[in-house]
């Protein structure tokens, strides 16, 4: 044997070893560059050889996007799972159907590539090569489609020992579609009543890798017992913390140890200096990058996903009235201590029909003199006709300390003399008549509103309750005045 078939069989040897190998060669054969490889790329490719072992037969992988998820879990998998097994038989879903194709098509130019042809001779089918469905001589191959899209005709693996493929998917919906109720739930419905069935034995391998998007998305669904099975689960959170506990409301998740240190997950990609622009969305750093969306929509709850989506594509059909600036002040300023709520929001239109459009959010931590220099550039900013200002903690301190920063406009104090529901839920009644808007970058209070569950919630409500502060005020003229509160 020459030095050449010799470097051969140790590159084959090493390719079917070691599934990082097999991913680095193959993408310098493809990309021309050496692919870059980081410690949770080395997590994911653990997790994925004891699927192939038949270690794990049901697995869930949460990961932000960017991180080469596809690359191992889906494109180089396929590949390498066929140099494993040349019969092993793969079903491949996405949320859009040219997207599983794409993945397919490319798995499949490495399948016939001189590299790949020259360690594994495996000739496709002249009938069966398409980028949606191509099959081996041996009876290997993939189907792919999207989530919603046709499935049945195929099963993936075969009744037979080892490891025969696996049933992969790949961001079953994706991101634009988190608050769509129709298209994620039926995903989720859909799992059980068809995808599922889509195995030729039931130890046949599923692997759900995504990014999470929503508290209802697949991940939170099979993770809480939506299949009723037990799913190993590897989280990679783009910040890790290894102090916090596995929720315990994934009852049917069994927690994967990925090993890796406190900090930025790939810090070449997303570090410190990337903080600011990664948390400007609240919602999507939460879900997408850190593997924790929250929980929205419970029952009880004043607000909704419906009614924050409807806000966000409320037109504002009348003039502009006036604006005010709402303060919800905190009476202290440490480290345990509630943030202050400021709000900007405005009104358009007169009596029964009048709208009204929150705007501003200038909430956060403050000292005293802090936030009334915030509430005063938001007064500036909005061309606000007063401040309304909630007087129950401190009552004439509150109008000092805007007075003292300087404040020289008009100032109305309010006393809320009734409990939060009472003053939250006429102003959540505008948002049902469809008579309120929101504009700006308002997540954490968004979050806040839906969030808000008056029988359950315990937390004080400071963004909530400067906004209704300012829509009451400004809807003092139809029914929504301060008297009685």
């Amino acid at each position: 044997m020459t030095t050449a078939d010799q470097l051969a069989v140790a590159r084959r040897v090493e390719c079917e070893e070691d599934g990082l190998y097999f991913s680095r060669y193959f993408f310098k054969q493809r990309m021309g560059s050496k692919m870059l490889i980081a410690p949770h790329h080395q997590a994911i490719q653990r997790t994925i050889d004891r699927v192939v072992s038949g270690e794990i037969n049901r697995l869930v992988v949460n990961v932000p996007p960017g991180y080469t998820k596809t690359e191992l879990a889906t494109i180089n998998m396929i590949a390498r799972g066929l140099a494993l097994n040349n019969r092993a038989r793969f079903l491949h879903l996405s949320y859009s159907h040219n997207l599983a194709l794409l993945n397919s098509s490319t798995a499949r130019a490495m399948v016939k590539s001189a590299a790949f042809q020259e360690m594994w001779p495996l000739a496709l089918k002249d009938d069966a090569d398409s980028k949606a469905m191509w099959w081996t001589e041996h009876g290997g191959g993939v189907y792919a489609s999207s989530a919603a899209g046709q499935v049945t005709g195929f099963r993936a693996g075969h009744m037979e020992a080892g490891w025969q493929g696996a049933l992969l998917i790949d961001d079953p919906v994706k991101p634009d579609d988190a608050f769509s109720e129709t298209i994620r739930d039926g995903i989720n419905n859909r799992f059980n009543e068809t995808i599922k069935s889509r195995l030729a034995i039931e130890s046949t391998p599923i692997v759900v890798i995504m990014q999470r998007i929503h508290y209802n998305d697949l991940s939170g669904y099979l993770l809480r017992g939506g299949s009723g099975e037990k799913w190993h689960h590897l989280n990679l959170p783009v910040i890790i913390d290894n102090s916090e506990a596995y929720p315990e409301e994934n009852t049917h998740g069994i927690p994967i140890d990925h090993g890796l240190p406190d900090g930025w997950l790939w810090p070449f990609k997303h570090n410190e200096s990337h903080r600011v622009a990664l948390t400007s969305h609240r919602r999507t750093f939460e879900a997408q990058y850190m593997q924790k969306p929250r929980r929205f929509n419970a029952e009880g709850a004043l607000w909704t996903e419906a009614l924050i989506s409807a806000a966000h594509n409320l037109h504002i059909r009348f003039d502009k009235v006036r604006s005010v600036v709402a303060i919800d002040p905190q009476a202290t300023n440490s480290d345990e201590s509630d943030e202050t709520g400021i709000i900007a929001a405005s009104s358009y239109g007169h009596g029964d029909k009048r709208q009204f459009l929150v705007e501003g959010d200038y909430s956060g931590k403050f000292s005293p003199g802090g936030w009334a220099k915030k509430a005063m550039h938001a007064y500036n900013e909005h061309e606000a006709d007063a401040i309304v200002i909630e007087t129950n903690q401190g009552g004439d301190m509150a109008e000092s300390t805007l007075k003292n920063a300087g404040f020289k406009g008009r100032i109305i104090r309010v006393h809320a003399s009734k409990g939060k529901f009472a003053r939250a839920e006429p102003i959540s009644a505008l948002y049902e008549q469809g008579r309120v808007a929101h504009r700006g970058s308002l997540y954490t209070l968004e979050n806040q509103l839906m969030e808000y569950v008056p029988a359950t919630s315990k937390k004080s409500p400071d963004r909530l309750d400067a906004m209704v502060y300012a829509i009451t005020e400004l809807g003092g003229g139809s029914g929504y005045s301060w008297k009685g509160f």
